[in-house]
């Protein structure tokens, strides 16, 4: 795991380089809802396996250890992280959300 400042320091990186559109668009796949039956085991994957997947990017950006990772309250420790980690910045936890999705869809290419 990397050190608060580190993790600040890549996060300031990440949301830049989506500023700059150096990570491709800016459509999330909540954002485009393809109209499936609501009570359908596809409606319920699509709309919740991105935020699943955002475990696997906050431990990719070293906000959590692998043994973190695994735990069955992953989701509890990722939202007391982040939280923790954007205390006293200009950041909100959903301010990264579509940074890091982009991230993941360019193969998490390597942070300037």
């Amino acid at each position: 795991m990397y050190s608060r400042d580190e993790i600040l320091k890549n996060v300031d990186s990440l949301y830049n380089m989506w500023k700059k559109g150096s990570l491709g668009g800016e459509i999330m796949p909540e954002d485009v809802n393809p109209h499936l039956d609501k009570t359908s085991k596809e409606n319920y994957l699509y709309f919740t396996l991105p935020m699943a997947l955002n475990y696997q990017r906050t431990h990719k950006l070293g906000l959590i250890t692998d043994e973190e990772l695994n735990k069955n309250d992953v989701q509890s420790i990722v939202v007391d992280k982040w939280n923790e980690l954007f205390k006293g910045t200009k950041y909100k936890p959903i301010d990264i959300h579509t940074p890091l999705w982009l991230w993941s869809r360019n193969d998490f290419r390597e942070i300037k």
